[in-house]
Protein backbone atom coordinates (compact mmCIF):
# COMPACT_ATOMS: atom_id res chain seq x y z
CA UNK A 1 0.00 0.00 0.00
CA UNK A 2 1.24 3.72 -0.80
CA UNK A 3 0.55 5.96 1.94
CA UNK A 4 0.82 9.51 1.54
CA UNK A 5 2.21 10.59 4.56
CA UNK A 6 1.82 14.32 5.77
CA UNK A 7 3.20 14.49 9.38
CA UNK A 8 5.79 17.35 10.27
CA UNK A 9 9.71 16.17 10.57
CA UNK A 10 8.13 13.88 12.67
CA UNK A 11 7.69 11.30 9.79
CA UNK A 12 11.04 11.60 6.84
CA UNK A 13 9.99 8.35 5.70
CA UNK A 14 6.82 8.39 3.07
CA UNK A 15 6.09 4.95 2.01
CA UNK A 16 -14.33 5.39 11.89
CA UNK A 17 -14.54 3.66 14.93
CA UNK A 18 -14.86 6.16 17.25
CA UNK A 19 -15.73 4.51 20.58
CA UNK A 20 -19.33 5.45 21.43
CA UNK A 21 -20.34 4.84 25.18
CA UNK A 22 -23.92 2.44 24.35
CA UNK A 23 -25.59 5.11 27.68
CA UNK A 24 -27.19 7.88 26.63
CA UNK A 25 -26.16 11.17 28.60
CA UNK A 26 -29.26 12.15 30.83
CA UNK A 27 -31.55 15.01 29.13
CA UNK A 28 -29.83 17.68 31.67
CA UNK A 29 -26.32 16.63 31.35
CA UNK A 30 -24.23 19.32 30.09
CA UNK A 31 -23.77 19.38 26.86
CA UNK A 32 -19.84 18.65 25.63
CA UNK A 33 -17.13 21.10 25.30
CA UNK A 34 -16.22 21.75 21.74
CA UNK A 35 -12.27 22.21 22.60
CA UNK A 36 -10.67 25.21 20.52
CA UNK A 37 -8.46 24.95 17.71
CA UNK A 38 -5.37 25.98 19.52
CA UNK A 39 -6.01 23.35 22.03
CA UNK A 40 -6.31 21.13 18.99
CA UNK A 41 -3.37 22.04 17.43
CA UNK A 42 -1.01 21.82 20.43
CA UNK A 43 -2.18 18.91 20.97
CA UNK A 44 -1.53 17.84 17.30
CA UNK A 45 1.55 19.28 17.59
CA UNK A 46 2.28 17.84 20.93
CA UNK A 47 1.97 13.75 19.37
CA UNK A 48 4.83 15.49 16.84
CA UNK A 49 7.01 16.18 18.95
CA UNK A 50 6.38 12.79 21.15
CA UNK A 51 7.16 10.72 17.61
CA UNK A 52 10.65 12.92 17.41
CA UNK A 53 11.24 11.92 20.14
CA UNK A 54 11.09 8.28 20.06
CA UNK A 55 7.65 8.34 22.49
CA UNK A 56 4.89 7.01 19.23
CA UNK A 57 3.15 4.66 21.63
CA UNK A 58 2.27 7.75 23.33
CA UNK A 59 1.59 9.90 20.62
CA UNK A 60 -0.94 7.02 19.06
CA UNK A 61 -3.99 7.30 21.00
CA UNK A 62 -3.94 11.59 21.14
CA UNK A 63 -3.94 11.04 17.37
CA UNK A 64 -6.92 8.58 17.38
CA UNK A 65 -8.68 10.94 20.15
CA UNK A 66 -8.02 14.14 17.93
CA UNK A 67 -9.05 12.48 14.80
CA UNK A 68 -12.38 11.03 16.12
CA UNK A 69 -13.03 13.05 18.80
CA UNK A 70 -11.87 16.77 17.56
CA UNK A 71 -12.21 15.89 13.98
CA UNK A 72 -8.89 16.69 12.89
CA UNK A 73 -7.74 16.37 9.30
CA UNK A 74 -4.10 15.86 10.13
CA UNK A 75 -4.75 14.04 12.97
CA UNK A 76 -7.38 11.39 11.17
CA UNK A 77 -4.11 11.35 8.19
CA UNK A 78 -1.08 10.87 10.34
CA UNK A 79 -3.33 8.29 12.85
CA UNK A 80 -4.15 6.67 9.69
CA UNK A 81 -0.12 5.69 8.89
CA UNK A 82 0.51 4.75 12.23
CA UNK A 83 -1.98 1.92 12.69
CA UNK A 84 -1.99 0.67 9.06
CA UNK A 85 1.87 0.43 9.47
CA UNK A 86 1.96 -0.57 13.27
CA UNK A 87 4.02 1.99 14.40
CA UNK A 88 3.44 3.10 18.32
CA UNK A 89 1.58 -0.33 18.51
CA UNK A 90 0.26 -3.28 16.98
CA UNK A 91 -1.19 -2.74 13.27
CA UNK A 92 -5.26 -2.24 12.82
CA UNK A 93 -5.87 -1.76 9.43
CA UNK A 94 -9.50 -1.43 9.95
CA UNK A 95 -8.92 1.70 12.46
CA UNK A 96 -6.41 3.20 9.95
CA UNK A 97 -8.82 2.82 7.21
CA UNK A 98 -11.75 4.06 9.37
CA UNK A 99 -8.97 7.53 10.09
CA UNK A 100 -9.01 7.69 6.56
CA UNK A 101 -12.46 7.49 5.94
CA UNK A 102 -13.03 10.28 8.62
CA UNK A 103 -10.06 12.62 7.12
CA UNK A 104 -11.37 12.62 3.66
CA UNK A 105 -14.87 13.18 4.97
CA UNK A 106 -13.23 16.16 6.66
CA UNK A 107 -11.47 17.27 2.76
CA UNK A 108 -8.08 16.18 3.32
CA UNK A 109 -6.95 14.86 -0.20
CA UNK A 110 -4.26 12.83 1.27
CA UNK A 111 -6.36 10.86 3.61
CA UNK A 112 -8.81 10.49 0.37
CA UNK A 113 -6.00 8.75 -1.80
CA UNK A 114 -4.78 6.71 1.53
CA UNK A 115 -8.23 5.70 1.43
CA UNK A 116 -8.67 4.97 -2.32
CA UNK A 117 -5.74 2.82 -2.00
CA UNK A 118 -7.38 0.71 1.13
CA UNK A 119 -10.54 0.41 -0.84
CA UNK A 120 -8.90 -1.10 -4.01
CA UNK A 121 -6.81 -3.35 -1.85
CA UNK A 122 -8.90 -4.50 0.81
CA UNK A 123 -6.65 -3.39 3.50
CA UNK A 124 -9.10 -2.97 6.42
CA UNK A 125 -11.86 -4.20 5.18
CA UNK A 126 -13.76 -5.41 1.84
CA UNK A 127 -12.45 -4.27 -1.43
CA UNK A 128 -14.90 -1.34 -2.53
CA UNK A 129 -13.87 -1.27 -6.03
CA UNK A 130 -16.79 1.16 -7.28
CA UNK A 131 -15.96 3.40 -3.91
CA UNK A 132 -12.06 3.56 -5.11
CA UNK A 133 -12.97 4.40 -8.39
CA UNK A 134 -14.43 7.28 -7.31
CA UNK A 135 -12.03 8.67 -5.02
CA UNK A 136 -9.41 8.27 -7.40
CA UNK A 137 -11.55 10.17 -10.05
CA UNK A 138 -12.26 13.01 -8.01
CA UNK A 139 -8.77 13.09 -6.91
CA UNK A 140 -7.60 13.49 -10.44
CA UNK A 141 -10.05 15.96 -11.35
CA UNK A 142 -9.21 18.43 -8.16
CA UNK A 143 -5.71 18.24 -9.16
CA UNK A 144 -4.38 16.10 -6.62
CA UNK A 145 -1.04 14.15 -7.90
CA UNK A 146 -1.13 11.81 -11.32
CA UNK A 147 -0.72 8.78 -9.53
CA UNK A 148 -4.13 9.14 -8.77
CA UNK A 149 -5.42 9.22 -12.31
CA UNK A 150 -2.89 6.98 -13.21
CA UNK A 151 -5.13 4.37 -10.73
CA UNK A 152 -8.48 5.62 -11.78
CA UNK A 153 -7.11 4.79 -15.61
CA UNK A 154 -5.86 1.15 -14.57
CA UNK A 155 -8.92 0.21 -12.65
CA UNK A 156 -10.95 1.54 -15.77
CA UNK A 157 -8.63 -0.29 -18.15
CA UNK A 158 -9.71 -3.48 -16.07
CA UNK A 159 -13.09 -2.83 -16.08
CA UNK A 160 -12.66 -2.57 -11.61
CA UNK A 161 -15.57 -0.76 -10.07
CA UNK A 162 -17.44 -0.49 -14.00
CA UNK A 163 -20.01 -2.88 -15.65
CA UNK A 164 -16.45 -3.55 -18.28
CA UNK A 165 -13.52 -2.44 -18.98
CA UNK A 166 -13.11 1.17 -21.36
CA UNK A 167 -9.86 1.44 -23.17
CA UNK A 168 -10.57 4.85 -24.56
CA UNK A 169 -11.62 6.07 -21.01
CA UNK A 170 -8.40 4.97 -19.42
CA UNK A 171 -6.45 6.46 -22.22
CA UNK A 172 -8.25 9.78 -20.69
CA UNK A 173 -7.00 8.67 -17.67
CA UNK A 174 -3.41 7.99 -18.54
CA UNK A 175 -3.17 10.54 -20.73
CA UNK A 176 -4.27 13.20 -17.54
CA UNK A 177 -1.73 11.21 -15.19
CA UNK A 178 1.07 12.22 -18.22
CA UNK A 179 -0.18 15.84 -17.83
CA UNK A 180 0.97 15.96 -14.62
CA UNK A 181 3.96 14.35 -14.93
CA UNK A 182 3.54 10.90 -13.61
CA UNK A 183 5.85 9.19 -15.78
CA UNK A 184 3.81 5.53 -15.65
CA UNK A 185 1.02 7.43 -17.21
CA UNK A 186 2.84 8.17 -20.33
CA UNK A 187 4.24 5.13 -20.90
CA UNK A 188 0.83 3.36 -20.71
CA UNK A 189 -0.65 6.09 -22.42
CA UNK A 190 1.67 5.71 -25.38
CA UNK A 191 1.27 1.61 -25.32
CA UNK A 192 -2.25 1.37 -25.05
CA UNK A 193 -2.65 3.84 -27.50
CA UNK A 194 -0.60 1.71 -30.01
CA UNK A 195 -2.47 -1.25 -28.93
CA UNK A 196 -6.18 0.16 -29.86
CA UNK A 197 -4.46 1.52 -33.37
CA UNK A 198 -3.45 -2.03 -33.85
CA UNK A 199 -6.50 -4.05 -33.25
CA UNK A 200 -8.01 -1.41 -35.82
CA UNK A 201 -9.90 0.53 -33.51
CA UNK A 202 -10.94 4.14 -33.83
CA UNK A 203 -9.94 5.55 -30.63
CA UNK A 204 -12.60 8.68 -31.04
CA UNK A 205 -15.31 5.75 -31.47
CA UNK A 206 -14.78 2.72 -29.63
CA UNK A 207 -15.93 3.87 -25.94
CA UNK A 208 -19.39 4.58 -27.85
Amino acid sequence: MSIACIRNAAIAAGLCLALVSGAHAASDAPAPQTRSEQQIRQDRENADRLIAGGAAPTARPLLRSLCFDDADDVSCQNYGVMAMTGEGGAPDQADGRAAFARGCDLNLLAACQNLADALVAGEGGPVEDVRALALYLGLCQRGYGGRNCHRAAMMVEDGRGMTQPDRVKALEGYAAGCAKRFRPSCTREAELRQEIERDGANIETEGQ
